[in-house]
């Protein structure tokens, strides 16, 4: 399987929530689980160059090239596929907590009624098969696409890029620290 690339266009994004609301769904993540595997953050407005801006960031596991939260798993829950994408199997999972303390992200939440841990995985399920993230496929806004690595120099020329492991950041408007 070629490696997938999760591209977030930050100018696109219009703080709908559907990514939010699809991932939710699409793993039963119910209030009562506590786990936001998908988020989005508001960055206030402010005025930039006699603007006023407003943007909204969202927020996933970036399936780091080096996992660290995988290194504090006392049972080796966590694994790195060969097409890079990081996942917990809930069968292994103790619940111990660790894996959330030693994500730098955030990406990681206990879901409180399975007593796992659990994170985006990229609707592994889904692409298996063929099928795009839930994310990706009810943004309404066009922010989100999953696409192969070699696709990005085509629909990222002359923009700003920042990669996090398999999740890239891009933005005409802003200039993206690497």
């Amino acid at each position: 399987m070629s490696e997938k690339i999760l591209l977030i266009d930050l100018d696109n994004c219009i703080r709908c929530y559907s990514c939010k609301i699809a991932c939710r769904q699409e793993h039963n993540l119910t209030y009562e689980t506590m786990s936001k595997w998908c988020r989005v953050i508001t960055i206030e407005p402010r005025w930039i160059e006699n603007e006023l801006h407003m943007d909204f960031i969202p927020i996933f596991c970036f399936h780091c090239d080096e996992p660290i939260c995988s290194y504090f798993c006392p049972v080796n829950a966590i694994h790195k596929r060969k097409d890079g994408i990081v996942i917990i199997d809930e069968r292994i999972c103790t619940g111990c907590k660790l894996c959330i303390n030693g994500c730098p992200y955030g990406a990681i939440f206990i879901n409180e009624i399975k007593g796992t841990a659990g994170k985006c995985d990229f609707c592994i399920s889904r692409i298996e098969y063929g099928i795009e993230p839930t994310c990706v496929q009810h943004c309404i806004g066009g922010a989100l696409q999953f696409l192969d690595q070699n696709e990005l120099s085509k629909i990222t020329s002359g923009e700003h890029l920042l990669k996090m492991g398999l999740v890239y950041y891009c933005s005409s408007k802003w200039r993206l620290k690497k």
